[in-house]
């Protein structure tokens, strides 16, 4: 009997510790997915968000930790106060976005476009990627031009 109660007590702990890794809100990544761009302070952590397109969008104080946003139109999108922590940005143009006071720890903007992007503020770490050539640096704990 002991033999069962451990089995399934494992098996639960199991199951929670999964359902955890990425609890983004589903109705929220349902509607971001089929063209609703804004979603201010809403839970999209984990998604794959990959070349959705989030021109203008209001995403300010989102949860997009981990998030795949690589290719995603993210031109003149407000991503103020926003926590990118981890999220791929690759090839993403994020011409004019606002990312004010943003977390950028561990995030890949490699080959991303930054043209007028507003960066005042954001955070960043020695694991985030900034594009080549993009005149940025990682300054302490904020992103400056060089």
């Amino acid at each position: 009997m002991k033999r069962w109660t451990l089995i399934t007590a494992a098996s639960l702990f199991a199951f929670a510790a999964a359902a955890q890794a990425w609890a983004f809100d589903e109705a929220q990544y349902q509607a971001v997915k089929s063209g609703q761009g804004d979603c201010p302070w809403c839970d999209l952590s984990g998604a794959d968000l990959a070349t959705v397109k989030f021109a203008g969008a209001d995403l300010s104080g989102a949860d997009l930790t981990e998030a795949d946003l690589s290719g995603a139109d993210l031109t003149k999108a407000d991503l103020s106060g926003a926590d990118l922590t981890g999220a791929v940005l690759t090839g993403a143009d994020l011409s004019g976005a606002d990312f004010t006071a943003a977390d950028l720890d561990q995030v890949d903007l490699s080959g991303a476009v930054l043209v007028g992007a507003k960066l005042e503020r954001a955070n960043c770490d020695w694991a985030t990627k900034l594009p080549q050539d993009s005149g940025l640096s990682c300054v302490g704990v904020t992103i400056e031009r060089e």
